[in-house]
């Protein structure tokens, strides 16, 4: 049996595509002093100004009241401790995604979550999966989709890149993790494209939503 076993083993991870344990490009040095300010806005809002911040994640993505709360919410972060890092021009994904990770850090870090699949997830027939530059990844209706089925099926291990720093070493080894299971949300003959710089407020928002639902947060 426990032939039987290895030599499933085997066959599973020659079948594995080259992307199925790849980490993402490195991002340049350069830009961590940008994502370190980056990341204590977003913390610094989804903390101090919770109470401004909070309806934003009762509106659905894209949409005008989306719109509408986040340009409140930055012109109002300006004279606030918030206001230090409130020069960089972001996208709405990027700022409600990084609040919604940051909110997910402070109130659900610390939760116990399943732990992380290691094995390589089967891959549905004709999909794949590719790292791309800025500007080059797939509509934003299929990562939001992606990102939600991995933050429900994958849970440990999206928890694990939530809970690094953006384009560390250790965010890449997260992110290695999780692309081994990317089969589990891919559909046939799909060809999803991401950068890992945007992927990651979707993850960041698909399980916030997720982990409120199950435990809702307590200063809703």
């Amino acid at each position: 049996m426990s032939a039987l076993l290895s030599a499933w083993a085997g066959l599973a991870l020659a079948l594995a595509p080259a992307w199925a344990d790849e980490p993402p490009p490195r991002l340049p040095s350069s830009m961590y002093v940008t994502l370190d300010r980056y990341r204590y806005f977003t913390d610094c809002l989804a903390g101090r100004e919770w109470v401004t911040v909070r309806p934003l994640f009762d509106t659905p993505t894209g949409s005008e009241e989306e719109a509408r709360l986040l340009r409140r919410i930055t012109g109002g972060s300006r004279g606030t401790e918030c206001s230090y890092a409130d020069r960089m021009r972001m996208t709405r994904m990027l700022l409600r995604g990084g609040i919604a990770e940051s909110r997910y850090r402070q109130v659900y870090g610390g939760d116990e979550v399943p732990p992380a699949d290691e094995g390589a997830a089967e891959v549905p027939a004709g999909a794949s999966f590719a790292w791309v530059g800025f500007g080059r990844e797939s509509p934003a209706r299929l990562l939001r989709l992606f990102a939600g089925c991995l933050a429900e099926r994958e849970t440990g291990a999206v928890h694990a890149v939530l809970m690094t720093r953006i384009g560390r070493r250790e965010e890449r080894e997260a992110y290695r993790a999780l692309s081994r299971r990317f089969g589990t949300c891919l559909v046939p003959g799909q060809r999803l494209r991401a950068n890992s710089l945007t992927l990651r407020p979707w993850l960041g928002e698909a399980l916030y939503q997720l982990s409120r639902s199950r435990r809702p947060d307590a200063a809703n």
